[in-house]
């Protein structure tokens, strides 16, 4: 397996040169990390960037799949999670933030302000209107005009009144 004159040594080696046991250098060649040349031996630089790359992987992100918790970048996230949330409580004591939960309530107020003008007395209001008109552009100016008012009074609907009233 090994290329022609390059040397091989053995696990014991490896793993003195590595700093590990030589069952863990067994388990390493077993998962294809470090390459084995031949029945328990090893070619230098192949064994030593294998395990090398293993551990560029592992600090690279698989660190957080085998449990490995990095206390600093963790402390780092929750102080930025922290100022997050100090930020957001501040911006809705100025005024300048409301919770989703108040603004899908106002939509749902308004939305059913423009329900009621549209539903309510329009139809009766454009049925006299156009009663009688023959020409079709004067009965969509009509139309429009109409739900024109009912769009204006939707839009000057005090929203801090609706709530006020539920």
């Amino acid at each position: 397996m090994s290329g022609a004159g390059t040397p091989t040594y053995p696990g014991k080696t490896i793993a003195k040169l590595l700093m590990l046991t030589d069952r863990r250098v067994q388990q390493l060649a077993k998962e294809g990390v470090i390459p084995k040349a031949e029945r328990g031996r090893y070619e230098l630089a192949p064994a030593v960037q294998g395990y090398i790359r293993y551990l560029q992987d592992r600090a690279a992100g698989s660190a957080v799949q085998s449990g490995t918790i990095d206390y600093h970048v963790e402390k780092a996230r929750k102080t930025k999670a922290e100022a997050d949330i100090a930020e957001i409580e501040a911006a809705k004591r100025r005024g300048d933030a409301i919770d989703a939960a108040e603004v899908k309530r106002a939509w749902q107020l308004i939305l059913g302000e423009v329900r009621a003008n549209l539903l309510g007395n329009t139809p009766q209001r454009i049925t006299s209107l156009v009663l009688g008109l023959n020409d079709e552009a004067q009965i969509k100016r009509v139309i429009r005009d109409e739900i024109a008012l009912a769009m204006s009074a939707a839009a000057e609907t005090d929203v801090e009144e609706l709530f006020a009233d539920g």
